[in-house]
């Protein structure tokens, strides 16, 4: 009996178990049921909200004829049906509540609705959580399908997309170590590999990635130049062959390198460039661009990628794109036929989009149907390239005149040259009439007007520098093609390579610039040929004096390192334009004296020792340019000034004896615009100076001088734009855009009356007389000081001066002045910089400060200060005779924009905190390598500090704070600053700040409210500053009405926290008010105090973070760590956590993390992309089960490609039993370190 009593006992101890939870559970809904029914109406109004917020942007989006997804339908529909359920409960309820009066209600019905209400809320957020799901809303209906990378000028049509992809999976692949990209010129190649470059770079796969452009020709010292500039190797071997193995060596030492070849057109060899072989370095990845497949075979490409045409539909939506055609039914029919005709090639849509931008109806027509016209039937083996030539020679119609000839021009010219603009100008100058140009400043301005024409419509490149130009090969192609078969309004008939039986007589234009001259016939009959270019190769074959007999119509000339008697060119009496660059002579250049019609002349690095007298026969002479003549020693007296058309003459590097001379009693019949001029020893009696003052047209000039071959009294009169060197130092005269005069001093006693310039820069001149430089200041505008010897700029301790003004002066730029001490020495209360708005002070390591304060109270439009360099400067603006200034008007640098300090060893402060306020337009302030600057603003000696402890810097964008090791705040005392404007923010090497500047936000609430602080913030870098504890600091933030509000970095993009080893906690106190929802780039590495990153309600923020890296953060056990605020004040623990935009997480060296995310993040990663963690030995798990115990779930990365775990003993993995294989990614390269961990179907951690 007692065993059947115990046994009963247990029994009804297990049901009542088993049966009292769900008892409970049941009772509870009769308990519960106004707190059922308020949660289910909280929800169904933020459901709403959502709903609205969607409605909103598709009305939106209907308006731009965007489509609907369907799945946003079907939630839009499963939300109307839903709320109208919802809103027959509550409707239910109501009339419950009403029936009973709140006295005796109906137990059975409230038991019903109370589950029911439970039900619609467990409903209504998991619609919410669908909502956040949606990657897009709408798509754009005529061109669906189409993506646009991050770069503004690379579209990603999926005809690209799939190239794109299968260059990545091949760098990937470690079987492929050469990967050839292929396709006919123009049709994107190089714009393809550099996306590849840029996302590589982005993924970090390589340690090196260089890009170099080989082209048809390829000039291997070019080639090793580039490749060692790239690794920044510096090859002083004179040999080709040791160059390259010296590049091989350096090449050898990167672990992993890729090398993108750009343009290859033939078998390269590479061990002649230094690049090794597969087998010598198997981490050495190559990457080459090519037009032919069978490239891709002599190179020995593992893969073979072709890059096709668009399809219509991709070219439709491209020509759309660059013509900004929107969608009109009447247009859209010729628009597509003006497609068809572009035959997919993306530079010829590019090229007559730009054309027909903002063009009618009629001018579509007419373009579709001269398209159609331009059949290129007559070239052999080019047939898919006709139609792209079509395209081209259709836009070339367009041009105008004078930029047709200039397009002409540069396609005579070698593949990938960089084409100089003054080159071409002086080709232009040669085949155009008289008429044409009134003067040679006229001419090149028209040659630029047309470049920039030719830029804006694509048919010419930016060159290496701004005074170069460069011609895509395929643009190259059509302007030959053009060219060769004279069809054009100049009858321009070009050849550029000379074969055997080649007709030259209807040619009028032969460019053979890559062409070795030795092999030139003696004698060529063009008597059409208006430009001939012999060009780069050095030959030691003397032209022959009957090459040119043949070419009477001869215009335009270049010869490049050649050897020819001036004989030879005598009978070219048309002649006009004569370029000669590196050429020997075998005779004395009298013949020279028989162009009569030449009118511009360049001996550019020409050896000859004298110029003839016979030079000066030249009446229609309007340029001499003898550059770079280092041998030349002697010019005929009165040869220059016999060149009465002379408009512009230049004598650099070249010439330097000219004839020393008593005072001059010519007067001068002309102005010079542009003057350069440098040293020279004069010997004998040669040219003179004087002999300038007969040439009346000459507006450019550049020679050579010293100061003793200035004549006593010699003036230039009327300068204009002009610029000045005297001791060889040169400029381009023509880069020169505004008046300038350089002076260089050799001897330091030199005077300089004759100047007159708004534009001056002086350098090692003896200025230690009192107001050496008083006599500059009455015209001059911007004045550079360099290497002169003074102790100040303005003395005034004589007392005669009651008022100095230097009311021209705008920029005043100070430089290596190693003697000077101050600007202005002696009372300077009436000395007066008004208009200056540029101080520049480098390397004046005397200087003790800039000004005094009277002198600050002029500067009202300052708006650059820069100092560098400055050792013994302890103020900028000088303490001595602050307190006796007091009573006059305060200092206000009103105007100041940007404020640099750099290198001033024993700087403290830079400015008055009673200035900190006089600042309303600062946006830039950089102090870097400061060693003793304790704050920016500090207290005078004695003096007020008024209101300005509290300073709104309301302009200021970018601060930066670099290497001061005493910096400790940015104003004294209780000062604090607010920057609502500020977009990035840099602190480096800053160990005793304490807490970052916007930490202790409480102090400034008012202000802060005011401007919605940081609201502007963008990127914010802290790194190695050990003395920061907390960066954000939100306890007390309150608004009056005691709410908090969304104040702080809603536009942060990038967050990196380097090295901050007393940093413990991010965000102190309630983050509601911060809002990082435009955060994508956060970085964590070497905070060895901090233990979590976010809070959940932070976590839910980050909606857009694409890039997390956490590394060595010794105390970190947790990435999100719910707070105690959080969870009294917000319901955030209800919201489901989810980082849709996350594409690469890099986990590393964090010794106590134990878990990573939250099971409910792993739903969401959907473009995550790269998934590396390594060394962290506690790691147990990477989505955390918290909250679901028991629960096992898959978790499937659709788009990664890339995992790497390392050094996580504690790791537990598991895989599918059924099938033992991954197929958690489609592209996934695994690089597993642990033996003990494998990979499944279902992927659990």
């Amino acid at each position: 009996m007692d065993i059947l009593t115990r046994c009963t006992g247990s029994v009804a101890a297990e049901v009542v178990k088993c049966t009292a939870k769900p008892v409970i559970r049941h009772v509870g809904y009769l308990f519960r049921f106004k707190k059922t029914v308020d949660d289910l109406t909280k929800a169904k109004t933020d459901l709403q909200l959502e709903q609205q917020k969607v409605q909103e942007a598709i009305e939106r989006a209907a308006m731009n004829t965007e489509v609907v997804e369907k799945d946003v339908e079907r939630w839009l529909a499963n939300v109307n049906q839903l709320l109208e359920e919802v809103q027959a409960l509550e409707n239910k309820v109501q009339v419950n509540l009403r029936f009973c009066n709140g006295w005796c209600p109906d137990w059975i019905r409230q038991y019903r609705f109370c589950k029911e209400a439970i039900q619609k809320t467990n409903v209504v957020k998991e619609l919410q959580v669908d909502k956040g799901k949606f990657s897009e809303l709408t798509h754009r209906a005529p061109t669906p399908g189409i993506e646009i990378f991050s770069s503004s000028d690379f579209e990603v049509f999926e005809s690209r997309k799939l190239a794109f992809q299968q260059i990545m999976e091949a760098l990937h692949d470690d079987n492929n170590k050469r990967i050839g990209l292929h396709g006919i010129g123009g049709i994107g190649k190089t714009t393809l590999v550099k996306e590849v470059y840029k996302k590589v770079k982005e993924l970090n796969i390589f340690k090196d990635i260089l890009m170099i452009v080989v082209s048809q020709t390829p000039e291997v010292r070019r080639i090793q130049g580039e490749i060692a500039d790239c690794l920044q190797l510096k090859l002083e071997e004179e040999s080709d062959t040791a160059r390259a193995k010296r590049i091989c060596l350096r090449i050898k030492n990167v672990e992993k390198i890729l090398i993108i070849l750009d343009d290859v057109w033939k078998d390269v060899n590479l061990e002649a460039i230094g690049i090794p072989s597969c087998d010598d370095h198997r981490d050495c990845k190559m990457l080459l661009t090519t037009r032919s497949v069978h490239v891709c075979n002599l190179m020995r490409c593992q893969r073979k990628i072709p890059l096709n045409f668009l399809v219509e539909e991709e070219s439709l939506a491209l020509m759309k794109k660059i013509a900004i055609v929107d969608d009109c039914a009447v247009l859209n029919d010729v628009v597509l036929k003006v497609v068809k005709e572009c035959k997919g090639l993306p530079i010829a849509i590019i090229t007559v989009g730009k054309a027909l931008i903002g063009k009618s109806l009629d001018d579509w027509n007419a373009a579709m149907h001269q398209l159609r016209k331009s059949r290129l039937v007559d070239i052999e083996g080019v047939d898919e390239e006709k139609n792209a030539y079509a395209c081209l020679k259709w836009s070339y119609d367009q041009l105008k005149c004078k930029t047709k000839l200039c397009f002409l021009l540069c396609s005579l010219l070698p593949e990938d040259y960089n084409i100089p603009i003054e080159e071409l100008t002086r080709y232009a100058m040669g085949l155009e009439e008289d008429e044409d140009f009134q003067s040679l400043d006229e001419a090149r301005s028209q040659v630029h007007a047309a470049i920039n024409s030719l830029k804006d419509s694509s048919l010419l490149l930016e060159g290496s520098k701004k005074e170069f130009v460069k011609m895509h090969d395929m643009v190259r192609d059509v302007g030959l093609w053009i060219t060769s078969k004279g069809k054009n309004e100049f009858e321009l008939r070009a050849c550029t390579r000379l074969e055997r039986n080649t007709n030259l007589e209807r040619a009028t234009a032969i460019s053979l610039i890559d062409y070795n001259t030795e092999q030139l016939p003696d004698n060529l009959v063009c008597p059409r040929l208006n430009i001939l270019l012999l060009g780069r190769i050095r030959s030691s074959k003397e032209i022959s004096n009957a090459l040119f007999e043949g070419m009477n119509c001869l215009k335009v000339l270049t010869l490049h390192g050649k050897i020819l008697s001036s004989q030879s060119l005598e009978l070219l009496t048309n002649l006009r334009t004569l370029y000669l660059e590196g050429c020997n002579f075998s005779d004395d250049l009298s013949s020279l004296g028989k162009l009569k019609r030449l009118e511009t002349l360049s001996f550019n690095g020409c050896r000859m020792v004298a110029l003839p007298s016979e030079l000066g026969e030249m009446a229609s002479l309007k340029m001499l340019d003898l550059t770079n003549c280092y041998r030349l020693k002697w010019i005929p007296p009165n040869v220059i000034q016999s060149l009465s058309k002379l408009e512009e003459l230049i004598i650099e590097r070249s010439f330097n004896n000219w004839d020393v001379e008593g005072p001059t009693s010519k007067k001068s019949n002309g102005s010079f615009k542009n003057w350069n001029v440098g040293r020279i020893t004069s010997k004998k009696s040669n040219a003179k100076l004087s002999e300038l003052n007969f040439l009346p047209r000459l507006v450019i000039l550049s020679i050579e001088l010293n100061s003793e071959h200035l004549p006593k009294g010699f003036v230039f009169p009327d300068l204009q734009r002009y610029c000045i060197s005297i001791d060889g130092q040169q400029l381009n005269p023509f880069s020169i855009e505004e008046r300038g005069l350089g002076l260089f001093f050799q001897e330091r006693n030199t005077n300089f009356r004759f100047i007159n310039s708004s534009i001056l820069e002086i350098k090692n001149w003896d200025a230690s007389s009192i107001n050496a430089f008083k006599l500059l200041f009455h015209t001059v505008k911007y004045l550079r000081i360099q290497r002169c010897d003074t102790k100040c700029i303005v003395d005034t301790t004589g007392g005669n001066d009651q008022y100095v003004s230097f009311s021209n002066l705008v920029e005043l730029r100070l430089w290596k002045m190693r003697r000077l001490r101050k600007i202005c020495e002696g009372p300077n209360q009436y000395v007066s910089f008004s208009n200056l708005t540029v101080l520049v002070a480098h390397g004046c390591p005397r200087l003790i400060s800039l000004f005094s304060p009277s002198l600050a109270q002029s500067l009202k439009k300052l708006k650059r200060l820069s100092l560098d360099r400055c050792d013994e400067m302890k103020q900028i603006i000088s303490e001595e005779g602050m307190i006796l200034e007091s009573h006059r008007q305060p200092i206000c640098l009103s105007k100041l924009e940007t404020l640099v300090v750099e290198k001033c060893g024993k700087l403290e402060y830079i400015f008055p905190i009673s200035i900190a306020r006089d600042l309303p337009q600062l946006e830039k302030l950089s102090l870097e390598d400061l060693p003793q600057l304790k704050q920016v603003f500090g207290h005078e000696k004695g003096g007020d500090d008024g209101d300005g402890n509290n300073s709104v810097l309301s302009k200021l964008r970018n601060l930066r704070l670099w290497n001061l090791p005493e910096f400790v705040s940015f104003g004294g005392g209780n000062s604090s600053s607010v920057w609502p404007s500020l977009e990035s923010l840099y602190m480096v090497n800053c160990p005793k700040v304490k807490l970052s500047f916007f930490a202790n936000v409480e102090a400034n609430v008012p202000a802060l409210q005011k401007c919605t602080g940081l609201s502007n913030l963008e990127e914010l870098e802290i790194k190695n500053c050990g003395g920061i504890q907390e960066v954000i600091k939100l306890e007390g933030l309150l608004t009056r009405k005691g709410e908090q509000q969304d104040l702080l970095l809603p536009r942060l993009n990038k967050m990196l926290l380097i090295d901050l080893h007393e940093l413990w906690c991010i965000w102190k106190g309630a983050t509601k008010p911060i809002n990082l929802n435009n955060l994508e780039d956060l970085k964590v590495i070497g905070c060895k105090k901090l233990t979590h990153l976010f809070t959940p309600a932070l976590a839910q923020r980050l909606q857009k973070l694409k890039f997390l890296e956490i590394a060595r953060c010794d105390e970190l056990e947790h990435l999100i760590v719910e707070n105690v605020e959080e969870r009294v004040s917000s319901e955030c623990h209800l919201q489901p956590l989810c980082f849709p935009k996350l594409e690469r997480v890099n986990v590393g060296y964090c010794n106590k993390l134990k878990s990573l995310f939250p099971m409910t993040i792993a739903d969401s990663l959907l473009e995550l992309q790269v998934f590396l963690v390594k060394k962290n030995p506690q790691l147990m798990e990477v989505f955390t089960h918290e909250g679901d115990a028991g629960v096992q779930k898959d978790v499937t990365l659709p788009q990664l490609k890339l995992m790497g775990l390392k050094g996580l003993p504690s790791l537990v993995a598991q895989i599918d039993e059924a099938t033992g294989i991954s197929t958690i990614s489609p592209a996934l390269t695994i690089c597993p370190a642990n033996n003990d961990i494998t990979w499944g179907t279902g992927f659990n951690f």
